[in-house]
């Protein structure tokens, strides 16, 4: 095995789950009344131990070893195997699962932030297990009793890998353009059952040797049906068919015909795959015919939320790394003092401004991703129904964001924790050039961020009428008005109450961009526009930190150990306003600018 880096503090997630968010509330639910605070963090405790004992050190493997292809096979590195097999066989992998298939039943908040453990120890190994779980999810939803059955136990326990199969060489983003097909399969004798034909490609977990059997999700289209993703359908796809009491059958004739050689997460297997080369590929239809793409976006919202969590994982990850080295670097004398002693690189004004923005990034992303995951519990066991629905609204409204900006931003992230750490930081000797490389992926990862900006302004604005947006805009508003004459934090609150405005400033310019035609001013802006909204949700969450902290220093020593960190994250709730939160007053500046230029700029001129 490699070094392992993993160094993860539990203070601030702790902070963000039983000072921040109403557990309590939780625990009240149907679904949850069997645990106890104390049970959650019994499992933060165990979670981050399996993070630092068993994942932390297969890191650099998945790195420097990477994957290996022969003849349609994938191997991992051999030390993924023995984490693996500790983490199936604890029950890691379905915490959040229903019991009925071997789970654990706890909420998504607390999985959430034992997910954010492992990945920071090994984003790449998190990917195989996230996906299976997600796509038994899928399954749970929309099979049969037969389906859910023999699947999605083996699934959810880390027994067999599981896939989504969207993209095509041909099909990347354009969905409805696939060229799968499905027949019916007369001889299968269950009319369910088709033939599957086609070539998939950028499969994550497509192929690999941790599991005795992966269950692809395969979207194709039945021979007939209309074009375009309307005439879509989803189907499971075995890689080795299964019987019906639950034993492996006969190889189903899916074929892996390549590993891509990525920039990052060597020791994630991200593959190509033909089906039914040889005319033996069967499919079983997962619910009705042409409802596909409605059944996958289920499994897509989930994995954007995910992709948001690899991308903070990661970057909290390189936070570690970048703060124990200035801590430890000794280099210079001061800017104020150029003839004194030498001192630690954390004693310098510019290390120090780009460790808060650290600092400051990682935190902000992890209470938005943290009460995403609380919201959506919320949604899913609250007993009122109005409660579900305003829930899930919100968690619809802000999924682009968290998959979008924490994917991008990680990376600037990644990018500090390099400059901070000079030379060593671009050599292996450290892990943070594995980082920015590993992190790159999320931005690509479920759809680009102009593809989330666009269901951002194209969809989520105008949910409900466009009241799920407003509700949620008013509540910031009256957030920054009812605190705007704080004694400590009124300059901060000045600026989350402008930005506001700005949203609605944008969003009132997108409605007259439609009534007036001129619509490619919309894309222009549409990724700015989604900057701007996460930054604002970022800032109300590091703002509710910050008053929530200055009321427990009153009650604790300032010099403790919990003294410094409340002070902390006063500060660095007043930096990411005034550091972060302003970018969104010069992506106004742009706004208002109506530029077209990189529309009237002559193609052969590029």
């Amino acid at each position: 095995m490699g070094v392992n880096f993993f160094r993860r503090d539990d203070r601030d997630p702790k902070f963000v789950l039983f000072e921040m968010l109403d557990l309590e509330r939780l625990l009240r639910y149907e679904a949850f009344k069997d645990f106890t605070l104390d049970d959650f963090k019994m499992i933060l405790d165990e979670g981050l131990k399996v993070a630092r004992e068993v994942v932390g050190p297969t890191l650099q493997d998945g790195d420097q070893q990477g994957l290996v292809y022969e003849e349609g096979r994938v191997k991992v590195p051999a030390s993924f195997h023995d984490c693996w097999k500790v983490l199936s066989e604890n029950g890691w992998f379905s915490l959040a699962v229903s019991p009925e298939f071997g789970g654990q039943g706890l909420p998504l908040t607390i999985y959430g932030q034992v997910a954010e453990y492992f990945i920071s120890a090994n984003s790449a190994m998190t990917i195989y297990s996230g996906l299976a779980v997600g796509a038994a999810h899928l399954i749970e939803n929309f099979g049969t009793g037969e389906d859910r059955a023999l699947f999605c136990g083996k699934m959810c326990n880390g027994v067999w890998g599981g896939t989504m199969c969207l993209t095509e060489p041909d099909a990347g983003s354009d969905v409805g353009y696939l060229k799968t097909k499905a027949v019916p399969d007369p001889e299968a004798g269950d009319p369910r059952v088709y033939k599957i034909e086609g070539t998939k490609r950028f499969i994550s977990s497509g192929e690999q040797d941790l599991t005795e059997n992966i269950i692809h999700l395969v979207l194709a289209r039945i021979e007939g049906a209309p074009q375009g993703t309307k005439g879509i359908s989803l189907f499971i796809v075995p890689k080795i068919r299964v019987n019906p009491d639950g034993t492996l059958g006969e190889p189903n004739d899916v074929f892996c015909t390549n590993i891509e050689h990525k920039m990052g997460l060597h020791g994630s297997a991200t593959c190509g795959l033909n089906f039914g080369e040889n005319g033996r590929c069967q499919g079983i239809l997962l619910g009705e015919p042409q409802t596909g793409m409605a059944q996958m976006f289920q499994m897509m919202n989930e994995a954007r939320i995910g992709t948001g969590l690899l991308a903070q994982g990661v970057a909290s990850a390189a936070y570690d790394a970048a703060r124990i080295y200035a801590q430890e670097r000794v280099q210079g004398p001061l800017f104020a003092n150029r003839s004194g002693p030498r001192v630690r690189i954390v004693e310098h004004e510019d290390i120090r401004r780009m460790l808060l923005t650290l600092k400051a990034g990682t935190e902000a992303m992890r209470a938005f991703i943290l009460k995403l995951f609380y919201l959506t519990d919320v949604s899913r066991f609250d007993p009122d129904e109005a409660v579900r629905r305003e829930a899930g609204q919100t968690v619809d409204l802000l999924t682009p964001l968290v998959k979008a900006y924490c994917s991008d931003f990680a990376y600037l992230l990644c990018r500090e924790a390099i400059q901070i750490m000079g030379g060593v930081g671009y050599c292996r000797e450290f892990p943070v050039e594995q980082y920015a490389r590993d992190v790159k992926s999320a931005s690509i990862y479920e759809g680009t961020t102009y593809i989330q900006a666009l269901d951002l302004v194209g969809r989520k604005l105008m949910m409900a009428g466009g009241t799920v947006f407003q509700r949620w805009l008013g509540q910031v508003i009256e957030f920054a008005r009812a605190n705007q004459e704080d004694p400590d934090f009124a300059r901060d609150f000045a600026l989350l109450l402008k930005a506001g405005e700005v949203l609605g400033d944008y969003a009132g310019r997108f409605l007259s961009y439609f009534q007036e035609g001129r619509l490619g001013l919309i894309p222009l802006s549409a990724v700015r526009f989604l900057e701007c909204m996460a930054e604002t949700v970022l800032a109300r969450e590091m703002l509710e930190q910050g008053l929530m902290a200055r009321e427990k220093l009153k009650n604790v020593d300032s010099q403790s150990a919990s003294g410094f960190f409340y002070r902390g994250k006063i500060e660095t709730a007043r930096f990411f306003c005034r550091q972060i939160l302003t970018n969104v007053f010069s992506r106004q500046a742009a706004l208002h600018q109506e530029d077209t230029s990189a529309l009237d700029m002559p193609e052969a001129a590029f």
